[in-house]
């Protein structure tokens, strides 16, 4: 049972509170104990314990919330990461770039296109190539200039789209050196996959040969083949021939690391593709 008392002091009456249980086996028996327990609090007592309660909230919750934002954005950074490297394998295997995110799923970053596209909150990722090396194809490659300009860039913002407008160098540049500490929730991973690349050196010291890179040839016509000094992934494959039209290769190989060839057509047949700044040999 409950019930109430008051206790009357010389200058004002405070109300207590007095709870009685009693237990909930044996109630009706006569020989029961009826009391077993009592405890009082006073209003004042009770206002006091809830300031406090209400001080402990006000300083706990915005350290409780900045915590969590602060672990969606270590999250975000290495999700972040995990993409960059899914790009480079991309990069690696296919010997060109992703035309999108969503090209690397599941392959690539086992994760859904969804997941790729977007942060946890909902927001876009962005995903650009430094526009000067849009148009790369791996058979053509990449001027020993431009080797600097393999980077990418993955933008993305926890509390809204960044809708970045990327489409020339300079504003991948202004992109490339924007300082986001000051912007905590925006995200920005700087790429560059210019280790993936081996320098072929392909020339000729007379009329003839003709050459096939990642499977797209160049034919000299009788001509003097022009100079071929240009970047290409690891792994692309290069067929050299003797013939002035492409058929088949005498010399063929996997670039692994930096090569150079040069067409000699004073040298005896199959050996006219000799190694640069050697002489012929035999084949």
């Amino acid at each position: 049972m409950f019930s109430t008392s008051r206790i009357k002091g010389s200058k004002s009456t405070e109300r207590r509170i007095i709870v009685f249980i009693r237990p909930a086996f044996g109630a009706s028996n006569p020989h029961a104990t009826h009391l077993t327990s009592c405890v009082g609090f006073t209003l004042v007592e009770l206002i006091g314990v809830l300031a406090i309660i209400a001080i402990l909230a006000s300083l706990i919750t915005p350290n409780v919330i900045n915590q969590l934002r602060s672990a969606r954005r270590d999250a975000e950074d290495h999700q972040l990461a995990n993409i960059a490297q899914g790009i480079e394998l991309f990069v690696r295997q296919n010997r060109s770039f992703p035309a999108n995110l969503a090209a690397l799923s599941p392959d690539f970053v086992p994760t859904s296109t969804g997941q790729l596209t977007n942060n946890p909150n909902g927001f876009l990722r962005y995903f650009f190539v430094q526009p000067n090396i849009g148009g790369f194809t791996n058979a053509v490659g990449l001027a020993p200039a431009a080797l600097a300009d393999s980077r990418f860039l993955l933008i993305t913002n926890l509390i809204q789209n960044a809708a970045p407008s990327i489409t020339t160098d300079a504003q991948f540049e202004t992109w490339w050196n924007i300082d986001e500490t000051g912007t905590a929730d925006l995200k920005i991973h700087r790429g560059h996959v210019g280790h993936l690349f081996h320098l072929l050196s392909l020339s000729a010291d007379g009329a003839g040969g003709s050459y096939a890179v990642d499977g797209t040839s160049t034919n000299s016509g009788g001509g003097t083949l022009a100079a071929h000094i240009r970047y290409h992934v690891v792994g692309t494959t290069v067929a050299l021939d003797e013939a002035n039209t492409f058929g088949t290769a005498e010399t063929q190989f996997t670039l692994v690391s930096e090569a150079g060839y040069q067409f000699d057509p004073d040298c005896p047949n199959g050996s006219q593709w000799r190694v640069i700044s050697s002489g012929c040999y035999a084949p």
